[in-house]
C-alpha cells in the first residue's frame, strides 16, 4: 500500500515538473523570438547608417527582416491616416522638464520616423516616491510643410496619479491616450497635452478607486535638443 501511494506521489511530482518545464520552455522561445525581431530591426537601421559596410548573408537576412517590419509600420501609419514623422534637421534626443497631472518630471524625447518615444521620471507634487511614465506620439496633422508643429496623438503608461488609498498615499499605475500640440524645431520641443486614462483598481481604496474611473489629465513640457 505504501509503495502504491509513493508511486502516485512520484508520478504527480513528475507531471508537475514536466508542466513547469514546458511552460518555461514556451516562455523562453517567445522571448527569443521577440529579441530576434528587435535585433533584426536594429541591425537593419545600423546598415542604413553605415552603407559602406561589406554585406554578408546574415546581415542581408537581418536587413530584410528589419525592412519588412518597417514596411508593416509604414502600412499601419498610412491606414490610420497618420503622417510619417519628419526627422530631418532635428536632434536625435530632446531633454527637458514638465508637469503632467502634477507629476513634476525630467524627460527625454526621441523623434523617429515612426513617431516620438519618450520617458518621464519625477515625483508627484503631493507624493513621496519616484514616479515614471513611458509613451509615444505620432503626428496626425502638421501645421505646414515648412515646420514640425502640429497635432499629435499617442498613448502612455506608468504612474498617472498620486492619491490617498486607505491610510496612505500611493503612486497609482495606469495608462492613457493623449492628444498634444507640439512646437518642434532643431533647438527646442514644447508640448501641451490633454489625455484620458484610468488607474489600476485598489480594493483598499474608496468606491472610485475600487474600479477603473476615467481621469482627464493635462500636461505641459519644454525640452532642449541635446544629441
Amino acid at each position: 500500500m505504501e509503495s502504491m501511494v509513493g508511486s502516485k506521489v512520484m508520478m504527480s511530482k513528475k507531471s508537475k515538473n514536466t508542466s513547469i518545464i514546458s511552460h518555461v520552455s514556451t516562455s523562453t522561445i517567445n522571448a527569443l523570438v521577440l529579441v530576434g525581431c528587435l535585433a533584426a530591426t536594429s541591425f537593419a537601421y545600423a546598415e542604413e547608417v553605415d552603407p559602406a559596410a561589406a554585406p554578408t548573408k546574415s546581415s542581408s537576412m537581418l536587413s530584410s527582416a528589419g525592412s519588412a517590419a518597417g514596411s508593416a509600420m509604414d502600412s499601419t501609419i498610412d491606414y490610420f491616416g497618420f503622417n510619417h514623422t519628419r526627422v530631418d534637421g532635428l536632434h536625435q534626443v530632446y531633454v527637458g522638464v514638465g508637469d503632467t497631472n502634477s507629476l513634476l518630471h525630467f524627460y527625454a524625447d526621441a523623434p523617429t520616423r515612426f513617431g516620438h518615444v519618450y520617458a518621464k521620471v519625477g515625483q508627484f507634487f503631493d507624493g513621496k516616491d519616484i514616479a515614471g511614465q513611458v509613451g509615444f506620439r505620432m503626428p496626425y496633422n502638421y501645421e505646414s510643410t515648412k515646420n514640425n508643429d502640429g497635432i499629435y496623438f499617442g498613448a502612455y503608461a506608468g504612474h498617472i496619479e498620486n492619491s490617498s488609498v486607505g491610510t496612505e498615499r500611493k503612486n497609482r499605475l495606469g495608462a492613457a491616450i493623449e492628444m498634444s500640440y507640439l512646437f518642434l524645431n532643431r533647438t527646442s520641443l514644447t508640448a501641451a497635452s490633454v489625455s484620458l486614462g484610468g488607474a489600476q483598481t485598489d480594493s483598499k481604496g474608496n468606491a472610485d478607486q475600487q474600479k477603473i474611473t476615467p481621469i482627464i489629465m493635462f500636461g505641459l513640457s519644454w525640452g532642449y535638443g541635446l544629441f
